[in-house]
């Protein structure tokens, strides 16, 4: 056994930081924006593989700091490990330079606003050295050139120029909505890639970012408890992708300073639970949310890189964002005060208690995101019902097409879950439990999560191998195939895991029960029960959505109608 040469080591500890020409701008761009930056230029050259130049306009380093910035786990950031439950800085473990230094070629010209010029000091894994005195505007550039030239492995695994320079904008962009008050610009073979100019808030910034009209739809949100805080930006759930990535989460340790962007399933998670029942699965929303962590409840030093985090009190953070995106969602969501049943309980709505969130008051006053009914959807003219599943209705100079499963799902839904919350749901007792044949997973997942199904008016137990007995059946499936409802039910919690929550178990349910308990597509329907159907949904404070994710509705203003026929 022996000690590797401090080359080698040096390599195997860049591997875990610098993975690619983006890697190094993150790390670069951390830097500047701890050194106070207001302007941070980039310019990469055949994607950042020939160089990478950062500039910014910071505060800069003296002469000898300069130097000491490439030696390992050298920082200015924390001089105690009990400094590191409250660091607040994007950068601290001192890693950064010493790592692209170990495989690239670096050149670091800085300067104080104080000092008459400026200095360099080159760096590459045979270590640093000074290059004497160097004019320079106050603050720091830094070169990199030749990435990964001694390791042609590494350079092998990268992708082609457009797809690093990609990922660079990735990591700008990310960085920049956390930094509204910064400028940034990257250059790509002197040709301009992206800008963003400084900005007053957030919001700008994401119109920026996202186009003016995307942004437009965005409502924002406000949350606080505990000394937590939440602050952000949520988009309509007509707006999905088909990846996370557009769910930007950021961490500020007591709220000071630029939010960290950080890779979490617990906040992903408490994302997709606030959106639940308004997104398909496998689709996922665009939100930009901004935590803010009292010190020593988060613990930011467990990656490499800086892109997880690790919360001391994970069921708190998920507590505080899933009813304030509920909430929100629910009143930008709802229908007109002036058509809103007020007899039904609110779909959202948490009981509050004593440390529970509070959204901000001034949030409900934004335009509702859809609005295919203003007046509500019982006073739009029923003209008929097309391929025996869609109502065709008119009215406030427009055409709105409405999925009648969907729409009679969701209002089902909407009155289990006040149900639910009232107390349990009306259920009828099977004089002859049922016995039905499952796999040994879903008899498994069923029995984990038997509380959340008696709350769903489903109450049984295993019984013996690969067979589940039902005991209760929801009134609303009285007389249906309900062995058929048990199987959806398991296969709906076998997706969702088997260590769903308990609320997302309850849903997951209600949903299904809602869907089997419902008027289907292919199912003819009068006039009078058409009505009803429309007047039911200004009933439930969220019918945007089916419990699946579906839209409800589709709608063809006139002025889009009479431009099919050229008028």
């Amino acid at each position: 056994m022996a000690i590797l040469p401090p080359a080698v080591q040096g390599q195997i500890a860049a591997g875990e930081v610098i993975e690619r020409p983006a890697s190094v701008v993150k790390e670069l761009v951390e830097n500047a924006l701890d050194a106070g930056a207001r302007r941070v230029e980039v310019r990469l050259a055949a994607g950042g593989l020939d160089l990478i130049a950062v500039r910014d306009d910071g505060e800069g380093m003296v002469a000898e700091d300069a130097q000491v910035a490439f030696a390992r786990h050298a920082t200015s950031k924390l001089a105690r490990a009990e400094d590191l439950p409250t660091v607040a800085t994007l950068g601290f473990r001192g890693e950064a330079l010493p790592s692209i230094a170990a495989v690239a070629r670096v050149r670091l010209v800085t300067r104080r606003a104080a000092d008459a010029g400026g200095v360099a000091v080159e760096a590459d894994a045979r270590g640093a050295r000074p290059a004497g005195a160097a004019g320079a505007p106050p603050g720091t550039s830094v070169e990199v050139r030749e990435l990964f030239a001694e390791t042609p492995a590494r350079r092998k695994f990268l992708r082609s120029a457009a797809t690093e320079v990609g990922h660079v904008v990735d990591v700008l962009t990310r960085l920049a909505v956390a930094s509204p008050a910064v400028g940034f610009r990257l250059e790509h073979d002197g040709r301009e890639v992206l800008a963003f100019p400084p900005v007053a808030d957030a919001r700008q910034r994401l119109v920026q970012v996202l186009g003016r009209a995307r942004a437009a739809d965005l409502v924002p949100v406000e949350a606080a408890a505990g000394g937590y805080t939440l602050t952000g930006f949520l988009a309509p759930p007509r707006e999905t992708l088909a990846s996370a990535r557009l769910v930007w989460t950021y961490v500020a340790v007591g709220g000071a300073g630029s939010g960290r962007w950080v890779r979490d399933r617990l906040l992903l998670r408490a994302v997709l639970d606030g959106y639940a029942s308004l997104v398909m699965r496998g689709r996922y929303p665009i939100a930009v949310l901004f935590l803010g962590i009292p010190p020593g409840e988060v613990d930011v030093n467990v990656h490499p890189a800086k892109l997880e985090v690790r919360f001391r009190s994970p069921a708190a953070v998920h507590q505080l964002i899933v009813p304030a995106l509920r909430a929100r969602l629910a009143a930008a969501l709802a229908p007109p005060p002036a058509v809103l049943a007020r007899e039904v309980a609110p779909a959202y709505a948490a009981p509050r208690v004593d440390g529970a969130p509070h959204t901000a008051p001034a949030a409900a006053a934004q335009a509702p995101l859809w609005t295919p009914a203003p007046r509500g959807f019982a006073s739009l003219r029923f003209i008929g019902q097309i391929f025996d599943g869609y109502l065709l209705c008119e009215g406030e100079g427009r055409v709105v097409l409405i999925d009648q499963h969907a729409a009679h799902e969701r209002v089902v839904f909407e009155r289990l879950r006040a149900e639910c919350r009232a107390g349990g749901i009306a259920r009828d007792r099977l004089l002859v439990p049922e016995t039905i044949a499952l796999p040994a997973a879903e008899s498994a997942v069923l029995a984990e999560h038997a509380a959340a199904l008696a709350a769903a008016g489903l109450e049984g137990e295993p019984f013996g191998e690969g067979t589940f007995l039902l005991r209760t059946v929801p009134g609303l499936l009285r007389g249906r195939d309900v062995g058929a409802l048990v199987r959806a039910v398991a296969g709906e919690l076998v997706e969702e895991g088997a260590s769903a929550a308990a609320e997302r178990a309850t849903d997951a349910a209600l949903a299904t029960i809602a869907c089997h308990g419902v008027v289907r597509v292919g199912q003819r329907l009068g006039a009078a029960e058409a009505q009803a159907l429309l007047a039911s949904m200004d009933g439930v404070e969220v019918s945007a959505h089916c419990p699946h994710g579906r839209p409800v509705a589709a709608e063809l203003a006139r002025t889009q109608l009479e431009a099919l026929f050229r008028r």
